[in-house]
């Protein structure tokens, strides 16, 4: 019977080294550390393992999910409504500097999700994945649900503007510790041989907001019309995140944190450091970021800045926007699980790699069908512009988390992808609605697309072997 037991501990601390070091290989000399901290800290009975059951998982991924839309739907209202927050509270007369300005603060306010990275990253590791994930929901929810109540530009004059930057900063910080802390606990809960697919479902979520967001957004505007939209319309879609926020709060308060996570606090092994370990990986920090730049870009082009470009810029409506975006997003969720599905069997390097290529040769080309400004012409591009996002984004998630040990994991991908995020994804409606204002060319966001596309060929084609299904 002792002999029995010494096996499944020793089969336990297999598992559990080969997940705190992120390798499918156990290394021998971390095998007998583990077993002499496990005989230290764990008392005889105590189930010490990282192994859940399939109705803990489950329950795992709905809160994660339901969290991770609601967070989402708050970040993407504000691309929709980006014209009626301009002309509210930076009104110059002219359309497309008040757009400007109005994705000026959506860029800017990008620049503080890096400090959010910097807050939460390392607060996941070391008080756990899922207070950090209630934390943000927290904040995400009562910022988002404020704007929908500030006074305008002409109500209390350039207060407003300032209002509006300092709550944005707030959802900034918000978005910033979601996804470090968000994707960590999804990788962790998918266990070994299904982290792409069960990590996929974190993005699947996000294109979910994204789309409730614009069709609430667009089915107001077609309901109250324009000028109702402008006075007090474009208020609505962010007062909905308060019951929203309530809802996804009560189910990530029921949750457990991740297997992973509770087996390091056990074997006291969690980071007392993690920021600075991080930092000691420049090199992966550095994948993390090129594979993050394509990540958010491709994201916020193809389901934020879409809907603006349709309906200003090619000046076709928002009633056609909106079905694009609702096509681009039911295409994006079919293609997601499947790609993931894919990779977990390939390997991480064989789908990134290709469809990274696969966006820098075939942006331009995508954008030239969609400024025919046909319908079906529209529709289509936009289709596979979803595609090649749903692709990308299905393994990145996986990608970014893996590359770091689990006691540095929600720290690196903070760092890492929102460095990314904001240089390159939180700038890219305004760079596009700027290089289209300026160049007088409807196709110049393309390049920018293509631009971000090369930089995470290099990122993935520097990833070293992954631990794909580790």
């Amino acid at each position: 019977m002792v002999t029995q037991q010494a096996g499944i501990d020793d089969d336990r601390l297999r598992r559990i080294s080969s997940l705190d070091t992120g390798n499918a290989h156990v290394n021998e000399d971390t095998h007998v550390r583990n077993r002499a901290a496990m005989t230290a800290v764990e008392p005889p009975g105590s189930r010490l393992s990282t192994h859940v059951g399939t109705h803990g998982a489950r329950r795992a991924f709905v809160g994660a999910t339901i969290g991770n839309a609601v967070e989402w739907y708050d970040f993407a209202v504000y691309g929709f409504v980006a014209p009626y927050i301009g002309a509210s509270f930076f009104p110059t007369g002219n359309s497309t500097t008040e757009l400007l300005s109005s994705f000026a603060v959506f860029g800017l306010t990008f620049l503080v999700r890096p400090l959010g990275g910097l807050i939460f990253g390392p607060l996941g590791d070391r008080v756990g994945r899922k207070r950090v994930m209630v934390l943000v929901l927290v904040v995400m929810a009562v910022a988002t649900t404020v704007v929908g109540l500030l006074p305008d530009y002409r109500t209390i004059g350039v207060a407003a503007p300032v209002l509006l930057v300092l709550l944005r900063c707030l959802q900034a910080l918000s978005a910033g510790g979601e996804y470090g802390s968000a994707s960590t606990f999804m990788v962790e809960y998918a266990g070994p041989r299904r982290r792409a697919r069960g990590s996929s479902w974190m993005m699947f979520s996000a294109v979910l907001g994204f789309m409730a967001g614009s069709g609430i957004a667009a089915g107001l505007a077609a309901a109250a019309g324009t000028g109702a939209m402008s006075a007090w319309g474009w208020r609505i879609p962010f007062l909905v995140a308060a019951p929203l926020g309530a809802i996804a709060l009560y189910i990530r308060l029921k949750l457990e944190d991740t297997p992973e996570f509770r087996a390091l606090r056990a074997r006291d092994a969690l980071s007392r450091t993690p920021l600075r370990e991080t930092f000691k990986l420049p090199r992966t920090l550095a994948v993390t970021a090129g594979i993050g730049a394509l990540h958010a870009t491709a994201f916020y082009i193809v389901m934020s800045y879409m809907t603006t470009y349709i309906a200003s810029v090619l000046r076709l409506g928002s009633a056609l926007a909106l079905a694009s975006t609702l096509t681009a997003g039911a295409v994006a969720l079919v293609t997601l699980p499947v790609v993931a599905t894919v990779a977990d069997r390939v390997g991480r390097r064989a789908v990134l790699l290709p469809v990274a290529v696969a966006t820098a040769v075939c942006g331009y080309p995508i954008f030239l069908l969609i400024s025919t400004r046909t319908v079906i012409a529209v529709i289509a591009g936009h289709a596979l512009l979803a595609v090649l996002l749903a692709a990308f984004i299905s393994t990145s998630v996986t990608t970014m988390a893996e590359v770091f040990p689990a006691k540095l994991r929600s720290s690196g991908v903070s760092v890492g992808y929102n460095l990314s995020a904001a240089l390159f994804g939180g700038t890219a409606p305004f760079i596009a609605t700027f290089l289209v204002s300026s160049t007088k060319n409807i196709r110049t966001p393309a390049w920018y697309l293509v631009c971000v596309a090369v930089i995470a060929v290099i990122a993935v084609a520097a990833l070293r072997k992954p631990e794909e299904g580790a």
